[in-house]
């Protein structure tokens, strides 16, 4: 980065401003502070104004998510997306969020006013995750309106380094909005408009960003366009972890509409529910564990480790769980199966649900992974503080011993994880090929067992842990 006011810098990569430290101007802070009220207050103004802003009651966006699958790779459209058409209604007096979601063949209707979220799936509204109150939350700081508003109510708002992006300059200002949360947002140096924002923080409440830790999130703005009195960007790129994340594309926006009386409503034993229900989206129980074939003990429950291999006089953890408290909770259902103590884990599908390895690295377990897990592990490790060691990544095909006895590790590329991995039991006469979800994977993990000529009766995948394998499928 570049510049000289307000704060440190920090690195530009691929476009994203990576290590920004804000540090309040020692030298001439008042000046600083008058300069960013005024940058934002030029912003409002091109919007529409910081009254026709601060007139904003209500609000409907139409709009479409293209969800982006998290990848390493660097490769063009290694991202995956996924289309989600939605309705999203708001009530910023009542802190109130309606998502109506188009999910398949049916609305997926979600409701967050003040700290309740419930949901109804086409049975009836039920208690919906705290995780969905803290969306709500980062929804509303993020959407571009709000965040000018923010600003302009931050008693520490000041002026931070100007930066350069792909040749244009951004003047840069800080404060510290959502109860703590201290923030950057640049301005494009031509425009005035706001074209990104800037912030630290983690999602330990839902299911899918809760292995990430403490993230990098990212926002950009574009596409402007004008309804009524109000001009605002229509597109919003997200990025998490410095990853693309989602894309949120606003088709219509209606300011200050009529909505029906009883679209926030949430009803007292719904409350009362929700309020003993409150937990974290992963926080769930273990539905059972049993013995696939003798040596290997499967978890049923999505989120958890996917189960222990014996090998020799110890074991080998499948995977490491959603977060800490789903591998502590995936101890404790295989400690009465009669499991061997775990001696390593291994920790090698290739997408988000492994953030157990942060426990794993801390306690000194040895963890195997692929190249294409690789950058997941290390991201999660890092986001959490915690050094990169005791990993090994398996580039080339090798035995693995534990305890007397051993199995094989063989590196494989599949279609969308380039540098996956199998493990190959010969003693149980299985396979477990932990990204194998289509039956293009699985036909090609077919083919490595033949090349390879081991003796297979049934292999594991991410749907899995023992399918028999039959000749001639």
């Amino acid at each position: 980065m570049t510049g000289s006011r307000g704060w440190v810098g920090g690195a530009l990569v691929g476009g994203l401003l990576l290590g920004l430290v804000l540090v309040p101007d020692p030298i001439d802070g008042q000046v600083a502070a008058a300069d960013a009220r005024a940058l934002v207050e030029r912003a409002a103004a091109r919007m529409g104004g910081a009254a026709e802003l601060r007139a904003v009651e209500r609000v409907r966006l139409d709009m479409m998510t293209w969800w982006q699958r998290t990848e390493f790779r660097g490769t063009p459209a290694a991202d995956r997306p996924s289309a989600e058409p939605h309705t999203d209604v708001r009530d910023y007096g009542l802190d109130a969020w309606r998502n109506t979601r188009e999910f398949g063949a049916r609305n997926i209707v979600n409701v967050v006013r003040d700290s309740i979220a419930i949901t109804d799936f086409g049975t009836g509204f039920q208690p919906q995750s705290v995780a969905y109150v803290d969306e709500r939350d980062e929804l509303f700081l993020y959407t571009p309106d709000r965040l000018i508003l923010a600003l302009l109510a931050a008693a520490d708002l000041r002026m931070g380094s100007d930066t350069t992006v792909a040749g244009e300059r951004y003047d840069v200002v800080g404060a510290t909005v959502l109860q703590g949360l201290p923030v950057a947002v640049g301005f494009h140096g031509g425009t005035g408009l706001p074209a990104f924002l800037r912030f630290q923080k983690g999602h330990p409440n839902d299911f899918g960003l809760v292995p990430w830790g403490d993230m990098e999130v990212e926002i950009w703005y574009a596409g402007w366009q004008t309804f009524g009195a109000l001009s605002i960007p229509t597109q919003w790129d997200i990025r998490r972890s410095g990853r693309p994340y989602k894309r949120m594309t606003v088709e219509r926006a209606v300011f200050n509409p009529e909505f029906a009386a009883d679209s926030f409503e949430i009803s007292t034993a719904l409350r009362q529910a929700y309020l003993e229900a409150r937990r974290p989206m992963h926080d769930r129980a273990i539905d059972s564990v049993s013995v696939a074939t003798p040596g290997l003990v499967r978890i049923h429950a999505f989120g958890f480790p996917a189960g222990t291999l014996q090998v020799g006089g110890g074991s080998l953890l499948l995977e490491a769980g959603q977060a800490p408290l789903n591998l502590t909770r995936a101890r404790e259902a295989l400690s009465g199966h009669g499991v061997p103590s775990v001696q390593a884990a291994l920790v090698a599908a290739a997408r988000t649900g492994n953030g157990g390895v942060v426990a794993l690295v801390r306690e000194g377990t040895p963890v195997y992974t692929s190249a294409a897990a690789r950058p997941f592990l290390e991201r999660m490790l890092e986001n959490a503080g915690e050094r990169v060691r005791g990993i090994t990544v398996v580039d080339e095909g090798r035995w693995l011993e534990i305890e007397g006895g051993r199995v094989r590790l063989e590196p494989i590329d599949l279609p969308d994880a380039h540098g996956s991995i199998l493990l190959y039991a010969p003693q149980q006469r299985w396979v477990y090929a932990p990204d194998a979800v289509t039956p293009l994977d699985v036909r090609m993990v077919r083919e490595r067992i033949a090349a390879l000529a081991w003796e297979v009766e049934a292999v594991g995948t991410a749907r899995s842990l023992w399918t028999p394998l039959v000749p001639g499928d």
